[in-house]
C-alpha cells in the first residue's frame, strides 16, 4: 500500500513539473503573424488551463483537500478574487463593453492559472528547488536567444536598430526586460541552492540575463534588479550568517553585474545621438522632471487621476484607458500618438474600475509583501523563509514594473502574478496528518467550463490580431496591392472584438479600405459606425474631409476637416489639410486662428511656413504677410526655411515695384529695386533675367550677358527665349562662335526668332 501511495506521489509531481515547463514555454512561442504576441500566449494558457482542468478533474483523489481551507482562509485570494469582481462590475459604466470582455476574459485566465497551480502545489513546497530550475532554463533560452539574434542584426543594421529590435520573444522591450528581471530572484535562489554543475549554469545564465537586460537600456529593469539584490544580500546573510563563504557567495554574485555593465557600457557608448542608449548612470540620471520622457509620464499619470475623478465609483470600464483617455491627451501628444496605457497599473486600474478597486489592487501588493516578510522574519524553517524571499524578491520587481509600467495583461508578466498569490498562499508548513478527505469533482467541472470558454474568447482575440497585422501591413505599404479589400475586412471583423491593439476601430479601417477602393458611399458608412466605438482620434473626421473632396463637396471637406484639426490640434497632417481647405474659400481669418492654436500647443517652424503658404495663396496682403513671417522669423532666427519664405515674397514686392518704376520711365529707381530683390533672393533665376533685360535694353551688353548665364546655371529655361538673348550679347560684343552656339540652342527649342539670326549670320 505504502509503495502505492509513493508511486501515485511520484505521477503527480511528475505532472506538476510537466505542467510547470509548460507554462514557461509561453516565451518561446511564435507570433504567427498576429499583431501582438500576447493574444498567441493567452490562447496557449487558456488551452494549458483546459488540460490541467481535465487533469484535475479526472485525478482529483491525488490533490490535497487541504488546498479548499488555504483559499478559505487566505486574505491575498479573497483580495485578488474581490479585486476580479470589481473589474468585472465596471461593465455597468464602460462605454465599449467588448474592451472589458477582453480583458476580463485575460484576468479570468490568469485567475485559473492561480486555482490550478495553487492545487497542485499544495504541500509540495519540496518541488520548488525543481521550479526555480525550470525557471533558471527558460532564463537562458530566452536570453541566449535575444542576445543572438542581436548579433545576427548587428551584421546586418545599425547598432541603434539592432537594440531596438531586442524584443524576439515579448514583443516589447520594456517587457522583456520585466520578463528577465523576475527571472533573476530565481537566479539567485538557485545559485544558492545548487552546487557544482547547475551552479555554473546558474553564474552563465545570470552573466547572459543581466547582460540583455542592459542591452535594453530599460531604467525600470536596472532599479528592480538593484533592489533584488539588496534582499537578496539580506536574505544570504540572515540565513546563512555573517561569515566569509556567505560574503565570498555574495561577491561571486555581484561579479557577473560588474562584467555586463562594462560589457553592455563598451556598446551602448557606439551609440549615436540616442538618448536611451546610453550609459546605465546617464539612464538613471534621466529620471527627474526635467527629462522629456519622464516628464511626459507624470502628465500622463495626471491625466490617468483627471479620467479617474470622471467615474470614481467603477470606473470607466476595463481596458477602456486607451480609448477614454484620448481626450485628455489631444493637447499634449504630437499628431496621432496615444499614451494606450498609463504607465502605471494602478492609477490605470483606478481609472477603469474605479478607486475603490484601485486601493484593493494596491492593497493586495501591500498586504503580500507583509505576509511574506513576516514568514521571512518570524519562520524557522528555512524552505519557508526561502520562498517567502523569493516571492518578496518577485514581488518587488513586479510592483516597481507595475509602478512605472504595464505588466498586468502582458501574459508572461501575469504568471509571475499569479505565482506570487500562488507561493503566499501553499508557503505554510504541510500537515502532519493523512489527508484522507476528498474535493468533489464539481468544483473542477466548473473550473474546466470556464477554461473551455476563455479558449473561445482567446481565439477570437487571436484570429483579431492576424487581421489587424493584414490591415497593419496595407497600411505601411500606403494601401497599394493590398492583402485586404473593405469587404474583407467587414467579413472579417471579431464578433466580440471591435478595436485593434491601438484602439482605433476596426470599421474605421474598413472605412478607409473602401476610400482607396472609391467606395465612398460605403466609406462615409463605416466611418461613421466608426466614429460611435472610437471618435477621438480625429482621423475618421480626416477621411470624411478626403470623401467629401472626392466627392466635389468643398463645404463639407472644410467643415470635416476643421473637426479634425480642433480634435487633434497637434497634428500636423490635420492642420495642413485644413488650412488648405480654408485657402480654398479664401477664409484667411480661420488660417490664421488654426495656426494660433496650432502653435500654442506645438510651435514649431513649419507651421509658420505651411500657414504664410496658405495665405498667400489666399491673396492676403502682402504687408500684413510679411508681418506674419517676421512673427516667426522672430521665434526661430535662425530657421532658413522662414527667411527663405520672407525673401520670396520680398522678392516679388520688390521686382513689382521695379516694374512700375520702369512704366514711369524712372530707370535708376527699377535698377535700385532690381538690386534689391536680387538682395533678398540671390539665386532667383527671374530677378536675373530682369536684370539683363534692363542692361541689355540700355545696352550695357557684357552685364546683361553676365545676368543672362547666371540665370541659365540657376534654372533650366526651355522656352529658348534665354539663349536667343545670350546669343545677341555674344552677337553685340563679337563673338560670333558663341553668339551661334547660343541661337542653334535656341533654335533646337523651337523658339521662333532663332532660326533666321542663324541663317544670317552663323552660314
Amino acid at each position: 500500500m505504502k509503495s502505492s501511495n509513493k508511486s501515485l506521489e511520484s505521477i503527480s509531481d511528475n505532472i506538476v513539473i510537466i505542467f510547470v515547463v509548460a507554462l514557461f514555454l509561453i516565451d518561446f512561442l511564435p507570433h504567427a503573424e498576429s499583431e501582438d504576441i500576447i493574444y498567441n500566449q493567452f490562447l496557449y494558457l487558456a488551452g494549458l488551463n483546459f488540460i490541467m482542468a481535465i487533469y484535475l478533474t479526472f485525478k482529483a483523489k491525488f490533490i490535497s483537500s487541504e488546498v479548499i481551507k488555504s483559499f478559505k482562509k487566505s486574505y491575498v485570494f479573497w483580495l485578488f478574487t474581490t479585486f476580479l469582481l470589481f473589474c468585472a462590475l465596471s461593465f455597468i459604466t464602460a462605454v465599449n463593453t467588448t474592451l472589458v470582455l477582453e480583458k476580463i476574459i485575460e484576468l479570468i485566465i490568469g485567475f485559473c492559472i492561480l486555482i490550478n497551480f495553487t492545487i497542485l502545489l499544495k504541500n509540495r513546497l519540496h518541488l520548488i528547488p525543481k521550479i526555480v530550475f525550470i525557471i533558471c532554463i527558460a532564463a537562458f533560452l530566452q536570453s541566449a536567444l535575444e542576445l543572438y539574434h542581436f548579433k545576427m542584426n548587428f551584421d546586418k543594421v545599425s547598432l541603434s536598430v539592432a537594440l531596438s529590435e531586442l524584443s524576439l520573444s515579448t514583443g516589447n522591450i520594456n517587457i522583456l526586460a520585466a520578463s528577465l528581471t523576475i527571472k533573476i530572484p530565481f537566479l539567485l535562489l538557485g545559485f544558492t541552492h545548487y552546487l557544482q554543475k547547475r551552479r555554473i549554469f546558474i553564474f552563465i545564465t545570470l552573466l547572459l540575463v543581466t547582460t540583455t537586460i542592459l542591452l535594453t537600456a530599460a531604467r525600470t529593469a536596472i532599479i528592480s534588479t538593484t533592489l533584488v539584490y539588496i534582499l537578496f544580500i539580506i536574505y544570504n546573510f540572515k540565513i546563512n550568517s555573517f561569515s566569509k563563504a556567505t560574503v565570498l557567495k555574495t561577491v561571486i554574485l555581484i561579479v557577473p553585474i560588474l562584467v555586463t555593465i562594462a560589457i553592455s557600457s563598451s556598446i551602448l557608448k557606439k551609440v549615436e545621438n540616442n538618448s536611451r542608449y546610453t550609459s546605465i548612470a546617464g539612464r538613471l540620471e534621466q529620471i527627474n522632471t526635467k527629462d522629456a520622457a519622464t516628464n511626459a509620464r507624470l502628465v500622463t499619470w495626471k491625466n490617468t487621476f483627471d479620467l479617474a475623478k470622471t467615474k470614481p465609483l467603477l470606473g470607466v470600464g476595463l481596458g477602456n484607458y486607451k480609448v477614454e483617455s484620448i481626450p485628455f491627451e489631444k493637447t499634449q501628444n504630437n499628431d496621432s500618438a496615444i499614451s494606450l496605457h498609463s504607465h502605471n497599473d494602478f492609477l490605470e486600474t483606478m481609472a477603469e474600475t474605479g478607486f475603490i478597486n484601485g486601493l484593493i489592487y494596491i492593497s493586495l501588493f501591500i498586504l503580500i509583501v507583509l505576509i511574506n516578510a513576516k514568514r521571512f522574519f518570524k519562520s524557522d524553517q528555512i524552505e519557508i523563509q526561502s520562498l517567502a524571499m523569493l516571492t518578496l524578491m518577485v514581488t518587488v520587481v513586479y510592483g516597481m514594473d507595475a509602478l512605472l509600467n504595464f505588466p498586468m495583461f502582458r501574459a508572461t508578466m501575469m504568471i509571475f502574478l499569479c505565482l506570487i498569490i500562488v507561493f503566499t498562499i501553499i508557503n505554510e508548513s504541510s500537515s502532519n496528518e493523512p489527508d484522507t478527505k476528498l474535493v468533489k469533482n464539481n468544483f473542477y467541472w466548473f473550473v474546466t467550463l470556464i477554461s473551455a470558454g476563455t479558449i473561445y474568447f482567446a481565439f477570437l482575440g487571436y484570429k483579431a490580431s492576424k487581421l489587424e497585422f493584414l490591415i497593419k501591413k496595407d497600411n505601411a505599404a500606403g494601401y497599394k496591392n493590398t492583402v485586404l479589400t473593405g469587404d474583407e475586412v467587414i467579413k472579417r471583423i471579431p464578433k466580440y472584438k471591435n478595436t485593434l491593439t491601438t484602439a482605433e476601430s476596426f470599421y474605421e479601417y474598413a472605412g478607409i479600405y473602401y476610400y482607396n477602393e472609391d467606395k465612398l458611399d460605403q466609406a462615409l458608412k463605416y466611418l461613421s459606425k466608426a466614429d460611435k466605438i472610437n471618435p477621438y482620434f480625429g482621423r475618421i473626421f480626416f477621411y470624411k474631409m478626403l470623401v467629401a473632396n472626392k466627392k466635389g463637396n468643398i463645404d463639407s471637406a472644410y467643415v470635416y476637416g476643421k473637426q479634425a484639426f480642433y480634435m487633434r490640434p497637434r497634428n500636423i497632417n490635420f492642420y495642413t489639410m485644413s488650412i488648405q481647405f480654408a485657402r480654398a474659400k479664401k477664409d484667411t481669418a480661420e488660417i490664421l486662428k488654426e495656426h494660433k492654436t496650432f502653435i500654442q500647443y506645438r510651435n514649431i517652424p513649419q507651421a509658420w511656413k505651411l500657414a504664410a503658404d496658405e495665405l498667400k495663396n489666399a491673396n492676403y496682403n502682402d504687408k500684413n504677410l510679411l508681418q506674419f513671417i517676421d512673427k516667426g522669423i522672430k521665434q526661430f532666427p535662425n530657421d532658413t526655411i522662414l527667411l527663405k519664405e520672407k525673401n520670396k515674397i520680398a522678392t516679388v514686392d520688390y521686382i513689382g515695384k521695379a516694374q512700375s518704376f520702369l512704366n514711369a520711365k524712372n530707370k535708376v529707381k527699377a535698377l535700385e529695386y532690381y538690386n534689391k530683390a536680387l538682395k533678398a533672393d540671390p539665386t532667383n533665376a527671374d530677378v536675373m533675367q530682369y536684370l539683363a533685360f534692363y542692361y541689355f535694353n540700355a545696352g550695357d551688353y557684357k552685364q546683361s550677358l553676365n545676368y543672362f548665364l547666371n540665370a541659365l546655371k540657376n534654372r533650366q529655361f526651355n522656352s529658348g527665349r534665354t539663349e536667343f538673348f545670350i546669343a545677341n550679347c555674344y552677337l553685340k560684343l563679337n563673338d560670333k562662335v558663341n553668339a551661334c552656339k547660343y541661337f542653334e540652342i535656341s533654335n533646337s527649342k523651337n523658339f521662333p526668332d532663332a532660326k533666321p539670326q542663324i541663317i544670317q549670320n552663323c552660314k
